[in-house]
């Protein structure tokens, strides 16, 4: 039943992922020119997010503990898009599919309610079971608010 629950909320946020991804796809490069949280740095935010959780995960399993953001969100997230803003939408892209990949193949291959970790220095531990429908959610809430900021493209 776990299990099943696990692979259930890997196969919704594997789809959001790609709803996401094919979506910012789907604009001519012109449209993707940075902005203040424009749909690059949309994009650039949530590789980033993405990136971290894999991280983390991998370093929980190997029990290794690595460097946790400082601050508040906004702060983190200004620098997160600070630093990969400025990169090429379609490689964004690719990171955030191939992170996809690895973050559901460890969820997959392991028991994700005995993964925990902290996802910056002053936050709760949070377990992979309730991050990974947590950061589904996430994603599919800025894809929602891009669609209405961005109708018919």
């Amino acid at each position: 039943m776990k299990k099943q629950k696990t692979l259930d909320d890997l196969a919704r946020l594997t789809a959001t992922v790609e709803e996401f991804c094919a979506w910012i796809e789907s604009f001519p490069p012109r449209r993707l020119r940075p902005r203040p949280w424009g749909l690059r740095e949309v994009l650039a935010h949530l590789v980033f997010w993405h990136e971290h959780y894999t991280r983390q995960t991998g370093a929980c399993l190997a029990k290794e503990s690595r460097r946790l953001p400082e601050g508040r969100f906004s702060d983190i997230n200004a620098r997160a898009v600070a630093r990969l803003g400025a990169s090429d939408s379609a490689a964004l892209v690719r990171r955030f599919r191939r992170t996809n990949r690895r973050l559901c193949a460890l969820a997959a291959a392991n028991d994700p309610r005995k993964i925990v970790f902290r996802i910056k220095t002053d936050s709760h531990p949070w377990k992979l079971s309730d991050l990974i429908p947590a950061a589904e959610a996430h994603i599919r809430n800025h894809l929602r608010k891009l669609i209405k900021e961005y109708p018919g493209r």
